[in-house]
């Protein structure tokens, strides 16, 4: 499990640290106060599992054991190009400073900085093959590929010139977790550079990371497009019942959904979608149902799927971006308690972000059914570039529900309205 980060220029966060992270971790703040910074940082460390190694002459040693993003996620997207596309970017990077060499290497030179700096130019070389398995860099990786992962390795330290004042500052060592180094210039915080780090966003994991393909981001862009293909067939290959399962979570959530059945099935070229079968009656594409029913649907076939795939050697990360999008809240209350039941005993570490107080209030209201809940919230805040953070228990949120004050805000709310959390027999049954 991820237990730490700290943070060097990663988006709109120049430095930030976030600490004691739980098993399950609530993302709470204004707009532009970095959750989402947070949920793809996590989302490029979690993928960073494919094995290469660094390469720099210059550097003593040369050669450092690392590792670089695997091709694909969870859901079958490349995680490089998926982020782009959620900013508006094309998924494509012409200008990637990367090429590959003739022993399918790939080779990187940074322009911003100085010649004299290790990572000016370096290689990612890949390991040797194994029998049956193709290793090395292709052509596409020049445009997907723009981080690289170093991990402790016997008593070697990286060069001075690599490690961020943030790092020295907080006393951060590589042999307590990994160091990622990102060099894509939109995703790194752009003002104020005075040293040649300055051009990288640099970010220290502490913990255990989970496997890399077994890493679900979930958002806006996921509920409005279809599955993959890979993600499909995947999952029918070595999932028992899956679409019964999923039928299942979603007549919990929609009481008139109970009895349906989920046929997962190709749209148009490599576009697969849910499709709802009544009896008697045609089936519909998840899609012509209310945008509600097809967040929810899309989030518990992929919650689903990660859940059945997970054990101790291969722990998961789950992702999720508002999970009030679309929501009413009564179906909001009942789709948090389906993912709080299906994640119980998994190996899966969970991160949410959201605006919504309702989401705080349900899912620490669902909590109270887990023995000693592993549960954070964090309240963020940017304030040029310096990520503030303010860490709470679950015994604290439910103390501040308790009480209507809203954790939302740092400071007292001049909202109109008001609300305090009040548990009733009632509402810890069915359907509110």
């Amino acid at each position: 499990m991820i237990e730490r980060l700290v943070i060097h220029r990663f988006r709109g966060i120049r430095e930030g640290v976030l600490d004691d992270l739980g098993t399950i971790n609530l993302l709470i703040g204004p707009n532009n106060s970095g959750k989402t910074a947070i949920l793809e940082l996590l989302y490029l460390t979690g993928l960073a599992g494919r094995p290469c190694a660094l390469v720099v002459p210059d550097m003593e040693p040369s050669t450092w054991p690392a590792k670089t993003l695997v091709p694909y996620d969870f859901l079958g997207y490349e995680p490089l190009p998926n982020l782009r596309a959620r900013h508006g970017e094309s998924k494509r990077w012409p200008e990637s400073p990367a090429d590959i060499t003739t022993e399918h290497s790939l080779t990187v030179t940074l322009g911003e900085v100085s010649k004299g700096y290790p990572l000016h130019r370096f290689e990612l070389a890949p390991p040797l093959d194994e029998p049956g398995r193709k290793r090395a860099f292709q052509e596409e990786d020049i445009e997907r590929i723009s981080l690289l992962r170093l991990e402790p390795w016997e008593d070697n330290l990286p060069p001075a010139p690599l490690i961020p004042p943030l790092f020295d500052e907080r006393d951060i060592r590589l042999e307590e977790g990994a160091w990622h180094y990102l060099w894509e210039d939109p995703w790194v915080y752009k003002w104020d550079r005075r040293e040649d780090i300055d051009h990288l966003a640099v970010w220290a994991v502490a913990g255990r990371m989970p496997d890399a393909s077994r890493v679900l981001l979930f958002d806006f862009h996921t509920t409005g497009g279809h599955f993959t293909k890979q993600f499909a067939d995947n999952a029918y290959k070595t999932l028992v019942g899956w679409e019964k399962k999923i039928a299942q979570s979603l007549g919990r959530v929609f009481p008139e959904l109970r009895g349906v059945e989920i046929a997962v099935r190709p749209l148009r070229g490599e576009a697969w979608t849910g499709y709802v079968e009544w009896p008697d009656r045609e089936p519909l594409p998840i899609d012509h149902l209310g945008d509600g029913a097809r967040h929810a649907f899309k989030v518990l076939a992929g919650f689903v799927a990660l859940c059945e795939t997970v054990d101790e050697e291969h722990p998961g990360l789950f992702l999720w971006e508002d999970p009030e999008l679309f929501m009413h809240p009564a179906s909001l209350n009942r789709l948090l308690r389906e993912v709080v039941a299906l994640v119980q005993g998994k190996p899966i570490q969970v991160f949410l972000s959201s605006q919504s107080i309702e989401v705080v209030a349900l899912l620490t209201h669902h909590l109270q059914s887990v023995e000693k809940p592993d549960y954070r919230a964090f309240r963020l805040a940017l304030e040029g570039g310096r990520l503030y953070v303010a860490k709470y228990h679950y015994s604290n949120i439910l103390a501040w529900l308790e009480a209507g004050m809203d954790m939302r805000f740092w400071n007292v709310t001049d909202l109109p309205i008001s609300y305090r959390y009040q548990a009733s027999e009632e509402s810890s049954q069915e359907d509110l």
